[in-house]
């Protein structure tokens, strides 16, 4: 075995994790990047037209200069996607094989992404899928000099890893479900302890997990209303919410809405809805419970523990100032700059002063990749929400 068994069970593992929650796709890249004790840059990508889900794009050890160099003006002209095609599905293929060097070192590709990185041509991948509605591969890059010692090793692991990864992309794909997908991996709400409730838009309950009826048997959050309609014990709420579900009924559909309050218990919670079309989804997570023809709003409940504790080890990990962490905590729960502003009372353009200052000083280049980082220090400190 090319890493030692203890490392090869934790990378499967986490690779097993994203089958439920895609966020552990990054955590399982910049591990892997590191299990063969020489940098690798990694990467995932694919698109699944068949889901409609957001396009894969996951990524570690490439510089952010280079990725945006590479999106502004390189994205259509990679030597090796030409060969792509001729890739079998879970087969694992060398860079060389793709593209021989003598070619790669000709094109302005080489020239302006790969030769800066100190010559990352060596290293390889596999096809994960590839079918008239889709096409996901993984794949490294390392430095040419490291070719000799570590290429070998690195397309073993790649051999190893590759059906885990499969697999976790079909759970993916059946369980995520087109929009759904996209706003569960988005938001990463498939963790313990959230509550799931699918309504219509007269706010009747058709589906509710196991989380969701332990709430409504509570009462003290929500509650089951005439006609086992969701009711929400604040009125203010209850309110906005009608008001959401009577934007989708008239067709506004992806619409996101987050809202954070307290039950009357004092507890605090965080709710995220997503509006959509049943018809949309040619597969759903919560099997054939409604017609598919009318529509749905996807509701996600969950309470919020030590808040403050996790927002002073973002400050610490991430260099942030304090203000900045509470403002970057907020982005991540998919709040706007002016709701963020109207939630810590200041003005939009301070909120957005922060967001920038945040988006310099951790390297990144859009606010996902800002709640990105967030989100994987939540996951592997395995840090309470």
């Amino acid at each position: 075995m090319v890493v030692a068994a203890e490392k090869y069970i934790h990378l499967t593992n986490l690779a097993v994790s994203a089958a439920l929650d895609p966020d552990r796709w990054q955590v399982f890249l910049d591990e892997l990047g590191q299990a063969l004790g020489t940098r690798v840059c990694t990467q995932l990508i694919g698109y699944d037209q068949l889901t409609r889900a957001a396009p894969l794009a996951y990524s570690s050890g490439y510089d952010p200069d280079i990725l945006e160099l590479y999106e502004k003006h390189y994205a259509d002209k990679n030597p090796f996607a030409a060969n792509f095609s001729k890739c079998a599905v879970g087969e694992v293929i060398s860079t060389f094989q793709l593209c021989p060097p003598d070619a790669l070192k000709k094109t302005e590709f080489y020239a302006d992404l790969l030769a800066p990185l100190e010559d990352i041509t060596g290293g390889g991948g596999a096809m994960l899928a590839y079918d008239a509605d889709r096409m996901f591969l993984i794949g490294g890059n390392m430095r040419a000099r490291d070719r000799d010692k570590y290429e070998d090793d690195w397309l073993s692991l790649c051999v190893g890893l590759t059906p885990v990864i499969r697999q976790s992309l079909e759970v993916n794909r059946t369980i995520s479900g087109l929009s759904f997908e996209k706003w569960a991996a988005e938001q990463h709400f498939l963790g313990t302890g959230t509550a799931i409730f699918v309504v219509d838009p007269d706010m009747s309950i058709h589906y509710a997990c196991a989380e969701a009826q332990l709430l409504l048997d509570r009462g003290t959050l929500v509650r089951n209303g005439f006609d086992r309609r969701l009711e929400f014990r604040s009125e203010t709420i209850q309110q906005e919410f009608s008001a959401f579900t009577r934007f989708q009924s008239r067709g506004e559909h992806d619409i996101f809405k987050n809202w954070r309050f307290s039950d009357q218990d004092g507890q605090q919670w965080t709710c995220r809805t997503l509006a959509l079309r049943l018809a949309d989804l040619d597969r759903t997570p919560f099997g054939i419970f409604m017609d598919k023809s009318i529509s749905a709003v996807l509701v996600a409940l969950k309470p919020e523990r030590n808040r403050v504790s996790f927002g002073d080890h973002v400050q610490r990990v991430l260099g942030l100032s304090q203000a900045e962490a509470a403002t970057v905590l907020r982005l991540g729960d998919g709040l706007t700059p002016a709701e963020i502003a109207k939630d810590r009372q200041i003005s939009v353009h301070t909120a957005r002063n922060q967001i920038k200052s945040a988006l310099s000083k951790t390297g990144s280049r859009r606010q996902s990749d800002l709640v990105r980082k967030v989100e994987q220090l939540r996951l592997q400190t395995e840090w309470p929400s």
